[in-house]
């Protein structure tokens, strides 16, 4: 993937991520674990409907995260959401915002190093005989990316790059193989027999492994042309990878058929099937081999590699504003913010040292995740008072009325699928999160009175003052138009 040259400060050359590579690393980061783990799980609810699942989950994405991307290409910077809340909102926004990243950052990179580790130790059965073989792999996978992150953009791109054609040539194996050992009528697909309670259901889980392309926001001042790029990476990775869900999902119900199952169900479909289980039906030893490393493998180091970048842009702003100590937002020599990177990967390795449940991480998450994630989409009712000129010419331009309504409708979806989980949730993960938020909100406190003592800073000050990026972009439209007139 080329990159453009944008010059910097000093005359310095700064290297940003051209479409491709934007469409790389969407691509990357959605065709995560998900696929390999969900998959199966979604057959066992909703047999041949998991194809149709797939296709409306790409919908229902794509309506809830729209407000975020109007956003985005309107006033875009690193930190997404972050900075359009602590500007355009108020600071306590953007603390929550922060605090919510870290939560569901450093889960997701501990969670996709465990993945990698456990794929791994199926090929290596040794790894998971040792007391620490499992953890001792996913801290190593994560210490290996967290250097490759820390080496620069172009760097991670490039592993992006050869990750992601990797990955895609493994999945075209599968859904091309698969074609030929099909046992199924089509129409049992394209006219499937399902309730629809379990397809909403399915959806709500199908439509976390299609989550990912929104990491570009977060590093949106290392992409070039970032109003209309990020969008269109979004659009075309989401649709490209539900296309591609949706055939391998095809496959798998094709090739062992859902209707082979007795009244408890075949053994096939017990805890032991995957898409690894189907794929030895019609591959070979090495092309199985092949799959499983090129595939499960690669899917997990590209996410893995994109969650690095993006959750570590976000930390590194506040942390410039002053939320986080000052070592927070330290810059290397490869214009990267190793200390953001480190913080996330030192909390990573704790959280996989300590033994965690993979299942009450989940629940857990579900509140920042879910639960609280309609708070993305405050900004978006300041932002044409404030930046007017930036919102209307936006990628989507979108009448605002409409976008209210996306809003609304993406805030309504929020609370009906984060809802149904939070009904599965113990007394634990309430009192785990209501302990997290107390502690963060304590933090804030003696942060803020710590910078006015020792520093004579005003943090909610410094967390308010205006992305001067964003008032030069609203004063370059204010002269085309007045070009114009």
């Amino acid at each position: 993937m080329k990159f453009s040259k944008k010059v910097v400060k000093m005359g310095e050359k700064k290297k940003k991520m051209s479409l491709l590579a934007c469409i790389a690393m969407g691509l990357g980061c959605i065709i995560g674990a998900g696929i390999f783990a969900i998959t199966p799980v979604a057959v066992k609810i909703v047999g041949n409907g998991v194809v149709w699942g797939f296709l409306l989950a790409a919908v229902f994405l794509l309506f809830k995260t729209l407000p975020e991307f109007i956003i985005s290409s309107s006033i875009p910077a690193n930190g997404g959401a972050y900075m359009g809340l602590s500007r355009l909102i108020h600071p306590i926004m953007g603390c929550f915002q922060t605090f919510n990243d870290l939560v569901i950052g450093v889960m997701k990179i501990a969670t996709l190093s465990l993945t990698f580790a456990t794929y791994t130790a199926i090929l290596f059965p040794v790894i998971a005989e040792s007391a620490f073989g499992t953890a001792s792999v996913a801290i190593l996978i994560t210490v290996i990316f967290t250097a490759i992150s820390l080496k620069g953009i172009k760097v991670s791109v490039w592993v992006q790059n050869i990750s992601v054609l990797t990955l895609l040539v493994a999945l075209g194996i599968y859904i091309f193989g698969g074609f030929t050992k099909i046992k199924i009528d089509p129409m049992d697909v394209i006219v499937p027999t399902i309730k629809i309670t379990k397809l909403w259901a399915v959806m709500g889980m199908l439509h976390g492994s299609l989550i990912g392309a929104n990491a570009l926001i977060y590093m949106a001042d290392e992409i070039d042309e970032p109003r209309k790029n990020i969008p269109k990476a979004f659009i075309f990775s989401t649709l490209v990878c539900a296309l591609v869900f949706a055939l391998m999902s095809y496959i798998t119900v094709g090739v062992i058929p859902v209707d082979t199952m007795g009244e408890r169900g075949p053994v096939i479909y017990s805890d032991a099937y995957s898409l690894g289980l189907v794929a030895e039906q019609f591959m070979s030893k090495p092309m199985l081999i092949f799959f499983i490393t090129g595939g499960a493998l690669i899917a997990v180091i590209t996410s893995l590699n994109a969650v690095i970048l993006m959750f570590s842009r976000g930390q590194f702003v506040a942390a410039r504003d002053g939320l986080y100590p000052k070592i927070v937002a330290k810059m290397n020599v490869h214009n990267v913010p190793v200390g953001a990177v480190l913080l996330n990967t030192i909390i990573a390795v704790i959280a996989i040292a300590s033994g965690y449940n993979l299942d009450d991480v989940v629940k857990i998450t579900t509140i920042p995740g879910l639960l609280l994630s309609p708070i993305l989409y405050l900004s978006i009712f300041v932002l044409p008072k404030k930046y007017p000129l930036c919102y209307k010419n936006n990628f989507f331009k979108i009448p605002h009325k409409v976008t209210i309504a996306l809003v609304i409708f993406a805030s309504i979806l929020c609370f009906l699928l984060g809802g149904s989980m939070v009904m599965n949730m113990k007394p634990k993960h309430y009192g785990a999160m209501i302990v997290f938020y107390a502690i963060a909100a304590l933090y804030v406190v003696i942060r803020k009175n710590w910078l006015k003592k020792n520093k004579g800073i005003e943090l909610f000050e410094q967390m308010r003052k205006p992305h001067e990026p964003w008032n030069k972009m609203e004063e370059e439209f204010a002269l085309k138009e007045r070009a114009v007139t």
